[in-house]
């Protein structure tokens, strides 16, 4: 995918080696790499606690 901003094009491409998403920017000498920072956690299980005042049996 590529848009513009401020003027500039950029492009968004997902490298499938490496398993991340690159952002490209164009420039009269070429094409710039720009890294893209996850500034999250990598999501784990989140353990859930269900309240059954009923008493009914819960399956997970």
């Amino acid at each position: 995918m590529d848009f513009q901003l401020n003027n500039e094009t950029y492009f968004i491409d997902l490298a499938e080696e490496e398993g991340k998403w690159l952002v490209l920017a164009e420039t009269p000498t070429g094409v710039r790499r720009i890294p893209v920072y996850v500034d999250a956690p990598i999501a784990e299980d989140v353990p859930v606690l269900i309240e059954d005042k009923q008493r009914r049996e819960i399956v997970n």
